[in-house]
């Protein structure tokens, strides 16, 4: 399902394809592994950073082109093919693709327990690459992995309200939707649809997100000089408020991969630029300073409202 050129490109990056998905080792279960500390996720929410499997079903399938995506997007398709793989194959396909990319670990690792525990993940993040409500049976898929008692992120562009409008609220699920502009013109410059409606749509699965019962959150990724002005957050403040998330995380642009050709180093703010942001936003919301990683130049806002508790039980 993918050109050769493609899946070299996304070999080269060490992910493992099965035909229209794909698995990858983020860099901070390779550093929790090492004993070299755990990613934000772990911190803010409790889930076991060296058994996170951080995956795609749609890995090469995006209908937007994000100036920040680390991927190659400009090689991406903007649906997926009408032959797809059931949720469960997908999973336990990438499971296995996972532990193989895993294997080069048993010589430099000392702690074999916490090797052993990632061979068998426990918590799934459906992000990765691409656009996964692209993915026809997404709903049957976080189905799948939550009814055997696995955490689930699903991180989404929010260009898709009618599959998020399926959703139904889980104690092991959680719900992101990126919100990387505070405007229609700065969306189009940074996020470029491909096809229309799209600012539409994403305000209406703002609204969608207002509604759902279960946990929610808004990420912002900031680019200087971008979307990281004074005047940006009155923007992002109608946005936020339109979602009523329970957490807003507010995250720096990464310069990795294929966004370092099209943005650069520059465009990277630092944590206090970060911080500083997030305050701000505090500061005329309803969203209180919950906790920051400054590894990982990101801070965590929570609603004032909001009666969930940060760390999965």
């Amino acid at each position: 399902m993918l050109n050769e050129k493609l899946r070299k490109e996304l070999e080269k990056k060490h992910y493992k394809i099965f035909n229209h998905s794909g698995v990858q080792i983020c860099e901070w279960t390779k550093r929790s592994l090492r004993g070299e500390g755990f990613c934000y996720k772990e911190k803010f929410y409790g889930i076991d950073c060296h058994r996170c499997m951080q995956f795609s079903p749609s890995v090469v399938f995006c209908n937007l082109r994000c100036l920040f995506c680390w991927s190659p997007n400009e090689l991406f398709r903007n649906k997926i093919p009408e032959e797809i793989d059931k949720p469960g194959e997908i999973v336990e396909k990438l499971i296995e693709q996972r532990k193989k990319l895993l294997s080069g670990f048993g010589g430099s690792i000392s702690d074999k327990k916490k090797l052993k525990e990632a061979l068998e993940p426990n918590h799934f993040a459906i992000s990765l690459s691409g656009e996964p409500t692209l993915y026809p049976k997404l709903i049957e898929l976080i189905d799948y992995l939550t009814n055997k008692g696995r955490t689930v992120f699903l991180v989404t562009n929010g260009t898709r309200p009618d599959v998020l409008s399926l959703l139904k609220p889980k104690k092991n699920f959680q719900l992101y939707i990126s919100l990387n502009a505070p405007n229609e013109e700065k969306f189009l410059e940074i996020c470029r649809p491909i096809g229309e409606n799209a600012w539409n749509k994403f305000n209406e699965s703002l609204e969608i997100m207002h509604s759902f019962k279960g946990r929610r959150i808004l990420r912002l990724t900031l680019i200087k000089g971008l979307n990281n002005s004074s005047e940006d957050i009155k923007g992002y403040l109608k946005l936020i408020e339109k979602g009523n998330p329970d957490f807003v995380e507010v995250k720096a642009f990464m310069s990795l991969g294929y966004s370092k050709k099209r943005l650069g180093d520059e465009k990277m703010p630092d944590f206090e630029e970060i911080k500083k942001f997030a305050l701000e936003i505090s500061k005329k919301s309803n969203y209180k300073f919950e906790d920051r990683s400054e590894n990982s130049r990101i801070v965590l806002l929570k609603n004032k409202d909001s009666k969930v508790v940060n760390k999965f039980e």
